[in-house]
């Protein structure tokens, strides 16, 4: 690699578009030092893009880093490294020029159009030329140009920021470096730093994920390494404090220790919604106040809390009431879960550009006279582009921070890429030395947006700009929102109404669930597990289709929990008058369950007993058994069998199962036969035992002795003694039945027959 300066005399000649398309022969004349004399110079335009590349071929990239995070001071040369990577196709060596603008960019404006390669009207002096090696596919090379102080081009520069511009074969890469104004009163800045994990579609995040993220090269554990030691104000997501804490004794020791650093740092703070949710969104779907979580007991093992684990009571603020009962758990309460230390209370962060004044209105009501409510809003949202940090929305004190500042901020922090991170950090450089002009003396305020992967040198690159900016002092959030503010009006905020529609419908689930786990002992193990998925889901920095998936993966699994709860049946054979019908009750859910089966039917053959409570298992399925009993028809009979909570709220999908009915006619006809067996029995018992009365009644009833002495010796008497004819004693045929007719016997003739 080979680095020349160059002197400052020689301006950079406006290129045909012959030439540029002739990259290889303009960078030859570069490096040999052809130039125009300078009353030749004219303006650079932006270059002008070459044909789209394909979608299986990625184009070359050049960058330029100033060196110094871009400020350069009087009598300082310029350094900046020059970086190419190369995209699908192998770069050659070539050549590379450095040029500067003689007049400084006048406002954000300006500089946004010369950042996104916009040069129009803009002069260029080319100061240094160097040279890149060769650059394989999907490699980069590096060369570093400088620029001595005692160039002309660059001595007696006023205050401002300044234009650079770096190419090579044809690509460009526009930068900025600031002079800096030493004279006058050092303007204040404070700057906003989120202490969050990548968005979550679970409640908390697992212990696995807390010793990964809070390791010594773990995320978590590179944001504090960046804020230590800074005056940064912390926005801490409570849902990872909590998740170290619902762990117990099983906390990782490294995520324990992590959340004993976070409390131990004197930085200020407030609280963010748990898991960063979109209080916006919430608002326009139509709540009046944004929620917050209800319950973490189903994330809480009781052997994690038999015994206060000391690592964990260490960070626990205050500390959980000691358990009346020996050898039972002691919860530490939702307060003591979500604690991230002395915070500045009422303090909201909306999604940038999501608030508007009814936002700011409904926020503003969380607060009080004692603890006032405090609602950060971009510089984009103001009326009129007010820069200022100190202001009011409808008497709501609404600090302003800068989105230019806060954007390059943002992207620094992003980028692993030593290079294209000083390009970030040149561009934050130049937005805060116009934030300066415009404020004078008044405060600065610029935030660190929500973002993932980011490094640890990153990080601490960035905060340390905020730092060392030329001209600023380091404040805090607190001392800004307490200064005298003047009202300003929002514009219309930017409303993402998907967002709000996957919101009003994340909140009809969550009712739905609230009903469900009535079935439940503690309904706020479930309840309090949905609204921590609720708020994870609604994440501010779930976006896009990344966001519409998370949300439906969540709804999927909403509705798998509500179907989680049923009856098993079959149809069924009646195959006695009276049997139990056994259905199942399913409990997929890992808790058991009170539910009251209902048991209904229209058919008159059939009679059940409409409820039956039933006690089903966790994880496992439950028989149950209903009374039955078949009345004297048969056939089919349907029978509809539904699930209710004690409550009364439908569990589960309806069944309907058919009971074959049998009603036994045999048992019935022989019922009847016994019974006109013992009635006729009875009957002829009866009639017997009323004609031995009527033959002892005869037989006692007295008679006049007869006349007639004996017939044959045998002691009758004679039938002419009384002096009747046998012809008169006889008895009319007509007396005797129809089968008799023989005259009855005497009686005593009936005694003699009758004897042995």
């Amino acid at each position: 690699m080979t680095v020349t300066s160059q002197p400052s005399g020689a301006p950079v000649p406006r290129r045909s578009f012959t030439r540029r398309l002739l990259a290889t022969l303009a960078a030859g004349a570069i490096v040999a030092g052809v130039a125009l004399p300078a009353s030749a110079a004219s303006a650079v335009t932006a270059s002008t893009p070459g044909p789209s590349p394909s979608a299986s071929t990625s184009p070359s990239v050049l960058t330029a880093s100033p060196a110094s995070n871009g400020i350069l001071r009087a009598g300082d040369a310029l350094s900046v490294v020059v970086s190419l990577a190369a995209g699908s196709s192998a770069a050659p060596a070539g050549a590379v020029a450095l040029s500067i603008g003689p007049t400084p960019l006048s406002d954000d404006a300006a500089i946004d159009r010369w950042l996104n390669g916009d040069a129009t009207g803009t002069a260029l002096q080319q100061i240094a030329t160097g040279t890149l090696d060769a650059t394989a596919s999907g490699a980069q090379s590096t060369a570093t140009l400088t620029a001595p102080g005692t160039d002309p081009a660059l001595a007696g520069r006023a205050a401002g920021v300044y234009p650079i511009l770096a190419t090579s074969a044809g690509l460009s890469a526009p930068s900025v470096v600031v002079v800096p104004a030493e004279t006058g009163a050092q303007t204040p800045i404070a700057l906003v730093v989120p202490i969050t994990a990548a968005p979550l579609t679970r409640g908390l995040l697992t212990a696995n994920e807390l010793a990964e993220l809070t390791a010594v090269d773990g995320g978590l554990s590179a944001q504090l390494d960046a804020v230590d030691g800074t005056a940064a104000t912390l926005a801490v997501d409570p849902a990872i404090p909590a998740a170290i804490r619902v762990l117990g004794s099983a906390a990782p020791p490294t995520a324990v220790s992590w959340l004993q650093r976070l409390l131990a740092l004197p930085n200020d703070r407030f609280a963010l919604p748990f898991g960063d949710s979109d209080v916006a969104a919430q608002l326009r779907a139509g709540l009046t106040t944004p929620l917050s979580p209800t319950s973490l007991q189903n994330y809480m093992a009781a052997s994690d809390f038999v015994q206060p684990a000391p690592a964990v009571s260490a960070v626990s603020t205050p500390e959980p009431e000691p358990s009346t009962t020996p050898g039972q758990p002691t919860y530490p309460s939702l307060s003591t879960l979500l604690d991230i230390g002395v915070a500045t209370p009422n303090v909201s962060w909306p999604a940038t550009g999501s608030a508007g004044e009814d936002t700011v209105a409904a926020l503003g009501a969380l607060g009080s006279a004692d603890a006032p409510a405090h609602v950060l809003i971009p510089s984009t949202s103001v009326s009129g582009g007010g820069r200022q940090a100190t202001a009011r929305v409808g008497g709501v004190s609404t600090p302003v921070y800068d989105t230019e500042v806060s954007r390059a901020l943002a992207a620094a922090a992003g980028q692993n890429d030593s290079t294209r991170r000083g390009a970030s950090l040149a561009a934050a450089q130049a937005y805060l030395s116009i934030a300066r002009a415009a404020t004078a003396d008044r405060p600065v305020l610029a935030v660190l947006d929500r973002g993932t992967d980011r490094s640890r040198v990153s990080l601490r690159a960035t905060l340390g700009l905020a730092a060392t900016a030329p001209g600023f002092t380091a404040s805090t959030l607190r001392t800004v929102a307490t200064l005298p503010a003047s009202e300003v009006s929002l514009i219309a905020p930017t409303v993402d109404t998907a967002r709000v529609d996957e919101v009003r419908d994340l909140l009809g689930d969550e009712q739905d669930i609230d009903r469900f786990a009535s079935i439940l002992e503690q309904p706020e193990l479930l309840t309090g597990r949905e609204r921590a998925e609720l708020l994870q889901v609604t994440n501010v920095s779930w976006t896009g289709d990344a966001a519409r998936q998370a949300v439906a993966d969540h709804r999927a699994a909403t509705r798998t929990t509500l179907d989680s709860v049923g009856i098993l049946s079959s149809d069924f054979r009646l195959v006695s008058s009276s049997a139990p019908l056994r259905p199942w009750v399913r409990n997929d859910l890992p808790w058991p369950v009170t539910v009251v089966m209902s048991v209904r039917t229209n058919d008159a053959r059939l009679r059940v007993q409409d409820r039956t409570t039933v006690d089903a298992q966790a994880s496992a399925n439950t028989r149950v058994e209903v009374p039955v009993e078949a009345r004297i028809a048969n056939g089919e009979v349907s029978v509809d069998l539904q699930l209710f909570s004690s409550s009364g709220v439908a569990i589960g999908s309806p069944q309907a199962v058919d009971v074959e009915v049998r009603a036994e006619w045999e048992n019935i006809g022989i019922v009847v036969v016994i019974a006109l067996i013992v009635g006729f029995l009875s009957l002829g018992v009866v009639r017997t035992v009323a004609r031995r009365r009527r033959l002892r009644a005869e037989e006692a009833s007295p008679r006049a002795p007869d006349d007639d002495g004996a017939v044959d010796g045998i002691g009758m008497k004679d039938p002419d003694a009384d002096g009747r004819s046998p012809a008169e004693d006889a008895v009319p045929a007509d007396d005797f039945p129809d089968d008799e007719q023989t005259p009855r016997a005497t009686a005593s003739q009936t005694e003699q027959e009758t004897r042995p």
